[in-house]
């Protein structure tokens, strides 16, 4: 039977499908796609506004989550001051954890990484390729690459983690 819970449940999975399906695309697809088609300052403007387009989608989706996901908390009677007192509430706990950790990753890699790198990319190609700005811009590149990495790992972990919840 077609419910509220289950319509909320629904745009919740809609919302992980959004963002990590757009993560894996951007891993999986574009990255490798774009690294053989463009020499390395076109790639990184293009990519940062791959990025911007995809951040408006990632925003919108996280925000999602985080309301549905208290709301399916709700629903489930969640006494969110006693989460440590049962596996279900330690593993909750901990998916929540997850879930804070990627908020301050989200945070950093687009106020931090992104802005960063995308402007040095445009001095780069104002400028001409000056080796300081290409090596500057690679070693933001690489820990921002870590970072993202790092985010689909935990993001994955919250799916296995919200799997071991409703199994």
């Amino acid at each position: 039977m077609l419910t509220v819970w289950a319509v909320i449940r629904w745009v919740h999975l809609l919302a992980a499908i959004a963002w990590i399906g757009g993560m894996l695309f951007i891993l999986l697809v574009l990255l490798p796609v774009l690294r053989r088609a463009l020499p390395p300052t076109e790639r990184t403007l293009l990519f940062a506004r791959v990025g911007q387009r995809y951040g408006v989608l990632s925003w919108i989706a996280l925000s999602i989550l985080v309301v549905t996901g208290f709301l399916n908390g709700e629903r489930r009677g969640i006494a969110w001051q006693h989460l440590l007192d049962s596996d279900y509430g330690r593993t909750l706990a901990l998916k929540l954890l997850f879930v804070a950790l990627v908020i301050v990753i989200a945070l950093v890699h687009a106020f931090y990484f992104g802005r960063r790198i995308a402007r040095l990319a445009e001095e780069a190609k104002a400028r001409g390729d000056d080796p300081a700005l290409a090596a500057e811009r690679r070693r933001l590149q690489r820990m921002s690459m870590a970072l993202s990495g790092l985010s689909l790992l935990l993001n994955l972990a919250i799916v296995l983690l919200a799997a071991a919840l409703v199994a």
